[in-house]
Formats: C-alpha cells, sequence, structure tokens
C-alpha cells in the first residue's frame, strides 16, 4: 500500500472537463460530512427497537427486544462502515487540499486513508446486499413491518453509501482497490465478528445474551459457523467484483455515461428502499 499511495492518486480526475480539483475535494468533503453528521443525529437524537429475526427453534437466545439508542448505533457493522467510508472521504478531501495547494501530505497519511477506502468501499456493497435479500425480508416475515429500514438515516446508511463509492470509484478520482489487498476488508470483518460476541451481554443485561444481527447468534451452533463463512465469501465477492470494475474503466475509454449506467445497475442490485 505504501507504494501505492501516491500524492498522484489522490488529485487524480476521472474526468478533468467535468470535475475541477475543488470540485473533488469539495466532493469528498460533503460525502466525510454527511456520514458523520447522520451519526451524530442517530447517537444524539434518536432511539430504535429492534426485533431480531431469530431462526427457530435452533436459536436458544430470547425474543425480546433491544432498544436502539446513543452509543449502541455505534456498535453495528453498518456504522463501522459508514464511519470509516466517511473518514475515508474527509481524508482524502485534506490530502488532495493539501497536495493541491502545498505539493505535499504526510506518507503516513495517504497509506492510512488509502487502507480505509480498499476497506470501506467494497464493503458497502456487502451492507446495502445483505440488508436487500437477507435482514429486510426477514424482519418484514417475522414483524410485519421494516420501518426501522425505512427510517432515512438507515436508508443513508444502507444505500447512500454505494452510491457515494461507486461515484469516487467511477466519477471522482478511482481510488485504487487492488486485488492483492483483499486480505484488509477481511481483517476488518473478522474483528467485528469478535466484537459482535464480545457485546452480545450489553444489548439487554436484564434478559441474557442478544444478537441483533440473527447470523451472529452464536447458540446456532453448526448453522452460525455457516453463516460466517457465507459472509466472509460474500464479502470476497463484493471485493472482487470492485476491482473488476476498477481494473476495466482503467484500460478501457468508457465515457461517463457508460460509468453512470455501471452505478446504476449495481445500485439496482444491491440498493433497496421500500416493501
Amino acid at each position: 500500500v505504501n507504494n501505492e499511495a501516491t500524492p498522484q492518486v489522490f488529485v487524480r480526475r476521472l474526468y478533468p472537463d467535468y470535475v475541477s480539483v475543488e470540485g473533488v475535494i469539495n466532493m469528498r468533503l460533503a460525502f466525510g460530512l454527511l456520514c458523520f453528521g447522520v451519526t451524530l443525529i442517530q447517537v444524539t437524537c434518536l432511539e430504535r427497537i429492534i426485533r431480531p429475526a431469530y431462526l427457530r427453534p435452533q436459536s436458544k437466545l430470547m425474543d425480546v427486544n433491544i432498544i436502539m439508542k446513543g452509543s449502541k448505533f455505534l456498535y453495528m457493522f453498518t456504522s463501522w462502515t459508514w464511519l470509516l467510508l466517511g473518514s475515508t472521504f474527509l481524508l482524502s478531501s485534506y490530502i488532495t487540499w493539501s497536495i493541491h495547494n502545498s505539493g505535499t501530505a504526510p506518507q503516513w497519511l495517504l497509506v492510512v486513508t488509502l487502507m480505509a477506502w480498499k476497506i470501506s468501499a467494497p464493503l458497502t456493497l456487502l451492507v446495502g446486499s445483505v440488508v436487500k435479500y437477507v435482514l429486510w425480508p426477514a424482519t418484514l416475515k417475522k414483524n410485519g413491518t421494516s420501518h426501522n429500514f425505512r427510517s432515512i438515516p438507515s436508508l443513508l446508511q444502507h444505500n447512500f453509501n454505494i452510491l457515494m463509492a461507486l461515484t469516487e470509484l467511477l466519477l471522482i478520482g478511482g481510488l485504487p482497490v487492488r486485488l492483492n489487498h483483499i486480505v484488509l476488508p477481511l481483517l476488518f470483518g473478522i474483528v467485528y465478528v469478535f466484537f459482535s460476541w464480545s457485546t452480545m451481554n450489553h444489548w439487554n443485561p436484564k434478559t441474557g445474551p442478544a444478537a441483533v444481527y440473527f447470523f451472529f447468534d452464536t447458540t446456532l451452533g453448526r448453522t452460525h459457523t455457516i453463516a460466517l463463512i457465507m459472509l466472509l465469501g460474500a464479502l470476497t465477492l463484493f471485493y472482487v467484483i470492485f476491482c473488476v470494475i476498477e481494473y476495466f474503466t482503467s484500460i478501457g475509454s468508457q465515457g461517463i455515461r457508460q460509468n453512470l449506467i455501471i452505478i446504476m445497475v449495481i445500485c439496482l442490485a444491491t440498493c433497496r428502499i421500500n416493501n
């Protein structure tokens, strides 16, 4: 990553006729501020009641409500990836500004930002797809409603995250991903699994352990293991998809219209806004 993290990577513009360097700086800044602004509103103002759709009869966890408020919003994998993506945009905005104005930026900051991008960008597809094809249908089937997923902050975190990542990849600066760095998001996902296990007693201390994501229910035994393997497989797949998109756009001469079509197709496949 150190060899790849050069100043040119951050000031590059895919379509200089449409986007100025100042435009790149401002768009990345706006995306980053949006991410942290949404999280700030969640933590300070919102409260959600979640009833996980545990797999019955295998699960041994109690079927009780989880009250999501304050810092508990930060326990969610969505929040982890959302804030990491927001940090990527804020840092890359500062780096681009610094290089554009002074010609330099700290090398360690370039490396950290590029690593954060390689982790957070492909994970947007995983988050959106898991919500669309797994969590949303399971919640709708069990509770008869999906209002938590249809709130504005939730829609932004599960849909607009994908749009922001693809906009950077295909329209703004095309920050690189590279297949040989696939270990980064895998390690990130594994760290979250251990975090999820360690916080099962934090959700409802009076009623026992709980899993906000039903597939992280450790009482499922082998089913839980299979679910984790499938999630890591899906993460790998989406990372490869990101790399393939980046590769073909880098060697080809696709115009802005073709890239807009790619963004639209991927968003249609991974985003969901209603039942």
